[in-house]
């Protein structure tokens, strides 16, 4: 028996038009450990042997290096 709604994707609430949604300006310390924390998982995903994880896990780890970067310059509000 199928499901209705075995293909449907979790709803997401969106802010309402106008409204705007911050987030915290974590610092560039917490960037970077979190840049670190994402290569180590990267790596021992790879070792295991699952490497479309492990490049999810290094593009995580790049996003979080060009944050803290950019951070770093004075580039991000």
């Amino acid at each position: 028996m199928n499901s209705p709604h075995r293909n449907s994707r979790p709803s997401t609430s969106r802010p309402a038009r106008g409204n705007t949604v911050s987030f915290p300006n974590p610092s560039s310390q917490s960037l970077t450990k979190r840049y670190e924390q994402y290569i180590l998982l990267a790596r021992e995903t790879a070792q295991a042997g699952d490497r479309v994880e492990a490049e999810n896990l290094y593009q995580h780890a790049e996003h979080f290096y060009r944050t803290a970067a950019l951070q770093k310059a004075g580039l991000q509000q």
